[in-house]
């Protein structure tokens, strides 16, 4: 089967041609029928997530399963999507068993495209327990890419957040993510802000339903300190993190999605005198997985996805570079 491959040292991926792997006890074998390609590939060949070993590529993975491990009890139905849980927990740790599973702390745990094998590739074998249905309707394109690209968001805005109805928040960077976030702040009818550099994303939000859009070299001038309940950065550099600050009230909520920079600055005397809440955000839950394709399913959110033959899979990371991909891209085997 073609799969490609992360070599360490190498700029690229390797498309190889290897075996079918085969499922152990408890691991079901998918054919693959997208894959999402993402930022934090990126960031793994660049060098600045460093990996000593091979592995296969692509963690936002969704297919069908046509094989399961000896120790697998569960029925999978045939022609049905199942998408990857990319986190790729034991289900036993401590976190695991109290809902925290994007936090397992298990010592053998390697995340599924990014360190473990990924779904760059016509098969890939995963845990039974970390894979969820796709409900009826839903492309295997979309299935793919909201594994990370919606999941995301929605944990960082829902959970961390807290947003709910009529929450004032002011997300800061319309990337996939947070064209996917902005969906997700509407479907939970907060008062949303958004604000980018380009405008052609600004356009892009404002066909979404965004009512409250501005170009962020000028929320400076329109936008009033310390005016919003949260700020979500999907950027991550100096300056989205200082206006992060300068825009939260008191006592709000600063969630961080964003790997723009490895170290974003923090104004000591506003966090101490507003008593302002930053919180790292990490992937999502498996239960918050099975929440994102409801909201799919009922059509509240719709990711913007465009496809491409896996064996492009470099030419379009490099366009991922360079900025050339609105919204998400899936890769298909």
């Amino acid at each position: 089967m073609l799969a490609a491959k992360y070599i360490p040292g190498e700029k690229k991926l390797s498309l190889k041609d290897v075996a079918i792997p085969e499922p152990g006890p408890k691991e079901v074998l998918l054919k693959v029928r997208a894959a999402g390609i993402c930022h934090s590939d990126l960031h793994i060949l660049s060098g600045e997530i460093p990996y000593t070993t091979s592995f296969t590529m692509g963690h936002e993975g969704c297919g069908e399963v046509v094989k399961t491990g000896s120790a697998v009890k569960e029925k999978f139905k045939d022609g049905v999507l199942y998408a990857v849980h990319g986190p790729n927990p034991c289900g036993e740790c401590s976190y695991c068993k109290s809902g925290h599973d994007n936090l397992c702390n298990s010592p053998d745990r390697a995340y599924i495209g990014i360190g473990a094998d990924g779904a760059y590739a016509e098969f890939m074998v995963v845990p039974a327990r970390n894979i969820v249905e796709v409900p009826p309707g839903i492309s295997p394109q979309v299935a793919a890419v909201a594994t990370d690209a919606v999941l995301t968001p929605y944990h960082a805005i829902k959970t961390l957040g807290e947003v709910t109805h009529n929450t004032k928040v002011l997300l800061i960077g319309l990337g996939g993510l947070g064209m996917n976030g902005l969906q997700v702040a509407l479907a939970l009818e907060a008062d949303v802000t958004v604000c980018d550099l380009r405008e052609s994303s600004l356009e892009s939000a404002k066909k979404l339903g965004a009512k409250k859009v501005f170009n962020s070299k000028f929320i400076e001038q329109e936008l009033k300190p310390q005016s919003f309940d949260v700020v979500v950065d999907f950027v991550g550099r100096d300056s989205t993190f200082l206006q992060s600050q300068k825009f939260v009230r008191a006592g709000g909520t600063i969630v961080l999605v964003g790997l723009g920079s490895s170290q974003v600055p923090i104004v000591t005397a506003s966090f101490a005198t507003y008593q302002v809440k930053v919180q790292g955000s990490f992937w999502g839950t498996h239960k918050e997985m099975q929440e994102v394709y409801d909201l799919i399913a009922d059509k509240k959110i719709k990711p913007q996805v465009q496809t491409a033959p896996l064996k492009e899979v470099n030419h379009w990371l490099e366009e991922l570079e360079a900025g050339k991909i609105p919204g998400r891209m899936a890769l298909i085997p």
